[in-house]
């Protein structure tokens, strides 16, 4: 059996958190690199594990700015609104309009669906 099948996710990301800790270079790539030969993990989990590395960064930048945008007196729709707009920037305004109404349409699905599980 391969090293990495032997590993669960819970393992590599705690092996890769001690890692980054002990590292002086806080280098992320090279980090991966070094401990993938180590754990002997394959390019898929490779780029699982860059995969869901770039979605905490991402989650964590995205909170830290909301919580500016509350300090700052910003309510959560108003910056879950405009921050929709700047990723939808290149779009024609039709595009951005069916998007904007997918979405509406999923946030009241999910709070009708929350109010009837009450």
């Amino acid at each position: 059996m391969c090293k990495y099948m032997e590993q669960t996710f819970e393992d590599i990301l705690s092996s890769l958190l001690d890692g980054y800790e002990k590292s002086k270079s806080k280098d992320v790539d090279a980090l991966l690199r070094e401990k993938s030969e180590e754990l002997g993990l394959t390019e898929e989990s490779i780029s699982l594990v860059k995969n869901a590395s770039e979605y905490f960064d991402k989650f964590a930048e995205k909170t830290n700015q909301l919580a500016e945008a509350q300090d700052d007196g910003i309510s959560r729709k108003r910056w879950l609104t405009s921050d929709i707009e700047k990723s939808l920037g290149d779009y024609a305004d039709e595009g951005k309009a069916a998007i904007m109404q997918a979405i509406s349409e999923q946030v009241d699905l999910v709070i009708n669906q929350q109010a009837g599980e009450e």
